[in-house]
């Protein structure tokens, strides 16, 4: 099994395989990912050094392909691998905190590259030299299959068109017979799961009916544990995986919002913080403006993190290890785990809605050159929206426009609260969002809400922080993950940061906006009065609007799919399930080895036989040889035995003869008997047929015998090498 006609397809869907690693990344990633794949096919080619080789390759790679050409003093190695620990911890954070795809950087590309390498290798060692093409194609589908979840299908489409032909084909070459190609009815067959596989998709409705997100996300299970607060995590995992741990535990006389940090560069696909000792941020509250002291005292419960939360803006904490940051944050140079608290003072500021209104647009240099950033490939839905509000609502200053684009995205703009959104790929949220499908939690509101206004030449930066939380006593609350929130602060000269929260269903608290409330507005459309005061910090496990209002797909298209349009589409896929087994049992026995017809005929026979019976657990025992293994299922299945004595016989003189003295005649004499028994077969009744074709135990039993010989062999090679060094 080692002709091209076998490595062609082979080498293709191992280089598909590393290929689609790229869909976690934004862009730049595929030559680095390709070139490990090529590396991996060439290493899993090397025969008995394979092994030898792989991780050493692997390594050699990986270094020069991302650090470059490797350094020759024993100072140059010191410090590469410094550097290198250093990529893999940002590395890290960055998997942790951000959902895919992620920038280009040497630290993910150190952790993906020897992964590339030792899935390809090992699939390719498989077919070649294990003879187990089907370990190989479903080793790579399987990853192609992982990567489409985690991506949420995004740019895995092109590499699972060429992978799913390429598998097929070494299928099909791989179970040739003696002609050396495969049957044409094999052929026709693959040649038809290709087809509906690629073509259904394309059907009408099928997008909108047929393909749906799946009822377990199982990107978005959270991993247990400790909660992490950061400020460049993603509020969604903790509002569905983590919503019921309990974070925090906050004393305070008046209910506000409880800020973490700040978010002020967005790249077009997420937002970062560029915080750091020295910056300015402009005045974060102006001297002329009204403040209220307001003192908390908060304890973490099941949570870590480095953030003191407290309402803005915190001016005094009672940690000496804490330090004030530029954006008025605070942040702890020790971890803060479960039993540590601490107390924070801070001054609400009061101002006017008069002071926000004659506040001007004479920005610093330094708030212009960081609060207004927008990507240069942000979608062309963000500046025509600005542009219809601009219209719309005609502000007269700043101050307006704040209020305009948050009455835009509360209510006028037919926006919905939904926890449930198909939004997971950063680069297409916003552009869905504000287009078509204008449902989402608070990332997207905010989100959008911080770049209108950047558009509109307004700063903006987005807070990451918690909502009130529970009431679970006189001036006590606990914050879960349910409560985790963002919202935007706005900038405006001569008065300094002021908070704005375009999330339906949530407002500031009126101690943060005492003198400048939020002006009235209409009832939201989900049936709930936003200026119900029992609403005040609450997250959206409080409301009670109508379910149906809550979830309701908003995309036209998918509501007037037919009741049937699901079941009508998923028939083929239901077809193509079913047809699993008894086609991967046709493909082994296609080889037309004598061990394969052999396998063919006890396997089919197994699987007639009734399920956790005794004649099955007989026929299992390793104590029979083949002979006695066969006639005994025969026996069992209550067939005639003679046909398959007679291929039994042949098959014992073809497993015992000498190597290399099979002759055709003999391959011609064991393919009548097998012919034949096949025969004694079909006198089953048929649907005891079909079912022992769907029936997977024999293909079970094979797969647990080859993994434990898997096991034996190499548990060998390593006590040989053992001695060795011994």
């Amino acid at each position: 099994m080692c002709g091209w006609g076998v490595r062609l397809p082979l080498y293709g869907v191992g280089l598909v395989a590393g290929g689609a690693f790229s869909v976690l990344f934004t862009g730049g990633a595929l030559p680095y990912l390709i070139g490990a794949a090529l590396v991996a096919v060439l290493v899993g080619s090397a025969g008995a050094y394979r092994f030898v080789l792989l991780f050493p390759v692997t390594a050699l790679y990986t270094l020069v392909a991302v650090y470059g050409a490797p350094p020759l003093s024993f100072g140059g190695w010191r410090r590469l691998f410094e550097q290198m620990g250093m990529d893999v911890y940002e590395a890290a954070g960055v998997m942790y905190a951000n959902p895919v795809p992620y920038d280009v950087s040497p630290g993910l590309l150190v952790v993906m590259i020897p992964v590339v390498v030792i899935l390809v290798a090992f699939a390719t060692s498989a077919t070649l030299y294990e003879e187990s093409p089907v370990v190989s194609v479903a080793v790579l589908g399987l990853t192609i299959g992982v990567l489409s979840t985690v991506s949420f299908e995004a740019g895995v489409g092109p590499y699972f068109f060429l992978f799913l032909p390429a598998a097929v084909a070494l299928l099909l070459v791989t179970g040739t017979g003696e002609e050396g190609r495969p049957a044409p009815a094999a052929t026709a067959t693959g040649v038809a799961v290709v087809a509906v596989v690629l073509l259904l998709p394309l059907l009408p409705g099928a997008r909108e009916a047929a393909i749906r997100p799946a009822q377990v996300d199982w990107t978005r299970i959270g991993t247990g544990g400790t909660s992490r607060l950061a400020v460049e995590a993603d509020v969604g995992d903790y509002l569905t995986a983590g919503r019921d741990a309990e974070l925090l535990r906050v004393r305070s006389p008046e209910p506000l919002l409880w800020r973490g940090g700040t978010l002020d560069y967005f790249d077009g696909l997420r937002w970062s913080s560029t915080v750091g000792p020295g910056e300015d941020d402009g005045e974060e509250v102006s001297d002329a403006v009204q403040t209220r002291n307001v003192v908390q005292s908060v304890e973490v419960l099941d949570a870590e993190t480095d953030l003191l939360f407290g309402g803005y803006r915190a001016t005094n904490v009672s940690l000496s290890y804490a330090s004030e940051r530029s954006d008025g944050s605070w942040s702890s140079s020790r971890s803060l785990e479960r039993g540590s608290s601490y107390r924070v003072l801070s001054q609400i500021p009061q101002p006017t809605t008069a002071q926000l209104e004659y506040a001007g647009t004479v920005y610093p240099q330094e708030v212009r050159d960081r609060f207004l950033q927008l990507p240069e490939d942000r979608p062309e839905v963000l500046a025509e929206t600005a542009q219809s509000i601009w219209e719309d609502y005609n502000p007269q200053n700043p101050y307006d426009a704040a209020r305009a684009v948050e009455r835009y995205l509360i209510y006028d703009g037919g926006f919905t609260y939904n926890l449930d959104v198909d939004y997971n790929r950063a680069d297409r949220a916003l552009e869905e969002f504000l287009g078509e499908g204008r449902e989402g939690f608070c990332t997207q509101f905010a989100t959008s809400m911080a770049l209108l206004l950047r558009e509109l030449d307004v700063p903006t930066r987005v807070v990451y922080g918690a909502t009130t939380g529970r009431d679970i006593g006189p001036d006590e609350y606990v914050v879960t993950g349910y409560n985790m929130h963002t919202w935007v602060e706005v900038y405006f000269p001569g008065v300094g940061w002021y908070p704005f929260d375009p999330t339906p269903g949530f407002e500031v608290p009126r101690t943060m906006e005492a003198n400048a409330p939020r002006p009235d507005l209409p009832t939201a459309r989900n049936d709930v009065t936003l200026e119900n005061p029992a609403l005040r910090g609450s997250g959206p496990a409080e409301l009670t609007p109508e379910p149906d209002e809550v979830s309701r797909p908003r995309n036209a298209a998918r509501e007037a799919a037919p009741a049937w349009s699901p079941a009508f589409y998923a028939l083929p896929l239901v077809l193509l399930l079913a047809a699993a087994a008894p086609l991967l049992k046709r493909i082994l026995a296609a080889r037309g080895r004598p061990r394969d017809l052999y396998r063919d005929l006890t396997g089919r026979l197994r699987d007639a036989v009734p399920p956790g019976s005794a004649a099955a657990a007989v026929a299992d025992s390793p104590a029979l040889t083949p002979t006695e293994r066969l006639l005994h299922l025969a026996r069992s299945a209550g067939l005639d035995e003679d046909p398959f004595r007679e291929f039994a016989h042949a098959y014992s003189e073809s497993l015992y003869a000498p190597e290399g003295s099979a002759t055709r005649s003999n391959r011609r004499e064991l393919g009548r008997a097998y012919r034949q028994a096949l025969a004694g077969y079909g006198t089953l009744p048929r649907w005891r047929r079909a079912l022992a074709a769907l029936n997977p135990a024999s293909l079970l039993l094979r797969a647990r015998r080859w993994a434990s010989g898997r096991w034996v062999r190499l548990g060998k090679v390593l006590k040989s090498r053992l001695r060795k060094r011994a």
